[in-house]
This record gives C-alpha cells, sequence and structure tokens, in this order.
C-alpha cells in the first residue's frame, strides 16, 4: 500500500470513543471503544470526531428520548454549530490530499444513527428510543437528525463516504457486529476481499501488508 493510500481520516461519533457521553441508563461499551481505536490506529487512520449533541445541549443525566423530540429547529442549530469545526477539519485534510475513509454512528440513536425505524410511542403519541418493527418496503429511512445533517453538509460539499452504524445492542459475537467489522474491514483493507466479497487468499493478503 502506498504512502498515499496510508493518509487516512475517519469521523466517529463521540460516544465510541467516550460511552459516558451515551444515555446513563443504557449502559456503556468501553471494550468496543477499545477495539476500535486501537484498531484504527494500528491502520494509522486518524480520527476526527465531534462533540455529542445529545450530551451538550441535555448534560448526561437526560432520559432516553426518540428522533421525533430532537427534530425542531432549537436542536438542528444547535447540531449545525457544533459540526462546524470537524466539517472545516474534514476539508482541512481533504485538501491535504489525505482520504476520508467513512463516519460510523450508533444504532438507534435519534442523532447519530444511520438506520432509524419505528419506534413505541405513548398515549400522547410521544416517540420511545424503543425500536419495535422494521420498515416496511417503500418507507423513508430517516437518519438521526446529527447524521442526517452531516449527510447534507457532505452532499453539498461533493463529499461522497460510506455512513456505518456501530451495532451498540447487539453482542460481540453475534451476526450483527461482525458485519460492521466486515464492513469497515471492507473499507480500511479492501485486499482482504475478492471482487465477489469473499475473503482474499492468504497470499494476497500478506503480499497487501498494512
Amino acid at each position: 500500500m502506498g504512502n498515499k493510500e496510508k493518509r487516512r481520516v475517519i469521523l466517529v461519533a463521540q460516544c465510541l470513543l467516550n460511552p459516558y457521553c451515551r444515555v446513563h441508563i443504557l449502559g456503556q461499551n468501553f471494550p468496543f471503544s477499545r477495539e476500535l481505536s486501537e484498531y484504527l490506529m494500528r491502520k494509522k487512520i486518524g480520527i476526527i470526531q465531534y462533540a455529542c449533541p445529545e450530551t451538550t445541549a441535555m448534560g448526561l443525566m437526560r432520559n432516553p428520548q426518540g428522533r421525533q423530540q430532537y427534530n425542531n429547529i432549537f436542536f438542528r442549530d444547535h447540531c449545525r454549530k457544533l459540526l462546524e469545526v470537524p466539517l472545516l477539519m474534514v476539508r482541512e485534510f481533504l485538501e491535504n490530499r489525505y482520504r476520508l475513509v467513512a463516519f460510523i454512528g450508533l444504532e438507534n440513536s435519534p442523532t447519530c444513527g444511520i438506520h432509524w425505524g419505528k419506534h413505541k410511542v405513548n398515549r400522547y403519541r410521544t416517540e420511545s428510543p424503543e425500536k419495535v418493527t422494521e420498515l416496511r418496503p417503500g418507507e423513508p429511512v430517516l437518519m438521526g437528525i446529527m447524521a442526517e445533517m452531516l449527510s447534507a453538509e457532505f452532499n453539498r460539499a461533493g463529499i461522497s463516504v460510506p455512513f456505518l452504524e456501530f451495532p451498540a445492542n447487539s453482542t460481540a459475537e453475534s451476526p450483527e457486529r461482525r458485519k460492521f467489522w466486515t464492513e469497515l474491514q471492507r473499507i480500511v483493507e479492501p485486499y482482504l476481499f475478492e471482487e465477489d466479497g469473499k475473503p482474499a487468499s492468504a497470499g494476497k493478503e500478506a503480499a497487501a501488508g498494512d
């Protein structure tokens, strides 16, 4: 792999590196944070993160909420301000011939999730963070508020990168977690896979190196 190919950065939601930012009653995942950061450092990928919009708007002792509650003009303005510096950093890296490899959000996050499906509601029709069904064919796939705004900013800037979603509600050995790591490896280490998606031969992997 050439030196230019090694000049890479990735943008991640803050709770993936600082689990304390997650809603306190949902728990934290320090083993994953360590695994992710060590993997990215081992592959010489610089990490850009934005401040958690929920924490900076509502503090650490907030209650879980759905996307509906965050979908308002005040919270969107808050997200816009938080993205200003990270987006400038992305642009600066790109202008200096680094490559942005991906954005990583968080499963079922009303702000940083990539696929927000159907959720339970109470008698006041207020959305909860508890998912109950998958989207039906033809239904729009909503992102979390922050991820949606980030996607729009990337589109305006002509930046095209994969959006990945860490399956926070799945166990370490689950198919969902294995799928996440496979998707990330395809982006970071494409030489490990053949064109048909199957793992590459040992000889090809050894020739490619880190």
